[in-house]
């Protein structure tokens, strides 16, 4: 029996290993939407360091043959058998899904690069919003075992060390979720359409603008099946998908997505896609160059960001008369430069505090 069972076992294992081998490798996972790490190069310094043996580790996870099904298998054991609330980085919550918040390492950083790019602007004031994440806002839903870092002191050590406007949406976003407002998707890490009107209105407030009403909008959902990154970390296939809204309008637009011209801040051909945040400003660009026809505001506006921005864009387009928005992972040249080349009104810098740590556009946001 014993000679059996290992005949079975070493079989399973040599047609995984076949498989592994045999299998095309694919660069990007739609259902985890992002970059899949490649089969790293043989360098002396790595290997001594150990960051070959790292990167090879993560190039057998992320091309094992069935991985996804092993995903679910792997949650919903953990979740029904064993009872587990923090499963692969995401707590089990009674009526949500939150992402953990790991420890930042790169605090001194990016007050640095943030104290450069206004040195840079050559005196010009620019505003700093610092989006707290569902596990600060919603920490009183954590299971009771859940110690989380806080974001805030390392919000505050940024507001505090960098030379700068600061816009702090904590208190607009906690009052706001006590009145009932769904901020934070349950199955995604973003911020929700309704959460990105709090944060308008905060930056509004600050600017002296007066924020247009929630009844100015024709607010439409636009899908109830979003299954964001949260879901993806889980592969739950018991889990029902969420709505998407949006807060539409009839405004002329001149939109230059790196060049190519639209009317629209929207690109519905992202609903038929797993990755569906990305209808708001039609994923990820360079540059995005927005031009309003109907206002009278002569102001303009450049926005340095992470995704987040991408759903408080279309509330600012209400306010200024051009908005140049930058996701420096790309864009090449420096947001400075730009901002002083075109007399640029209004600087504003925008990242959530669960990905800022890590993002690499902020290295090179001067």
């Amino acid at each position: 029996m014993n000679k059996v069972i290992s005949v079975v076992i070493t079989i399973i294992i040599l047609v995984f290993a076949l498989a592994f081998v045999l299998m095309p490798k694919s660069d990007f996972s739609e259902n985890e939407n992002r970059t899949l790490q490649e089969f790293p190069r043989l360098k002396a310094e790595d290997v001594l360091s150990g960051e070959y043996m790292e990167d090879i580790t993560s190039y057998i996870s992320d091309h094992f043959p069935l991985r996804s099904g092993f995903v679910t298998l792997k949650t919903l054991f953990e979740k029904n058998v064993l009872g587990s609330r923090l499963i692969n980085g995401i707590y089990i919550c009674d009526d949500m899904y939150i992402e953990d918040y790991e420890k930042p390492e790169n605090t001194d950083r990016i007050i640095a690069t943030f104290n450069k790019f206004g040195k840079n602007l050559g005196g010009k004031d620019f505003d700093l919003m610092l989006v707290p994440t569902a596990i600060e806002i919603y920490s009183d839903r954590l299971p009771r075992f859940a110690s989380p870092l806080s974001q805030l002191e390392t919000m505050d050590e940024i507001y505090s060390s960098v030379d700068c406007n600061n816009i702090d949406l904590y208190e607009a976003l906690v009052f706001e979720k006590k009145k009932g407002r769904r901020l934070f998707y349950s199955l995604d890490h973003h911020w929700t359409t309704e959460g990105a009107y709090v944060g308008y209105v905060t930056y509004c407030r600050a600017k002296g603008f007066e924020p247009l009403p929630e009844s100015a909008f024709d607010i439409k959902t636009v899908t109830e099946d979003f299954k964001g990154t949260i879901y993806s970390k889980l592969n739950d296939i018991t889990l029902k998908g969420e709505e998407i809204k949006v807060y539409d309008q009839n405004t002329d637009l001149t939109v230059l997505y790196d060049g190519e011209e639209s009317n629209s801040l929207y690109n519905y051909e992202y609903l038929d896609k797993k990755d569906k945040y990305s209808l708001f400003l039609n994923n990820i660009h360079s540059l995005v160059e927005i031009t309003n026809n109907n206002t009278e505001s002569t102001r303009t506006l450049a926005i340095a960001k992470d995704s987040y921005a991408n759903s408080m864009i279309p509330f600012l387009v209400n306010h200024y008369k051009k908005i140049y928005v930058f996701d420096t992972r790309s864009y090449k040249g420096a947001v400075s430069d730009f901002v002083k080349e075109n007399n640029v009104d209004d600087v504003l810098i925008l990242y959530n505090m669960n990905t800022i740590d890590t993002d690499t556009g902020v290295n090179v946001i001067y």
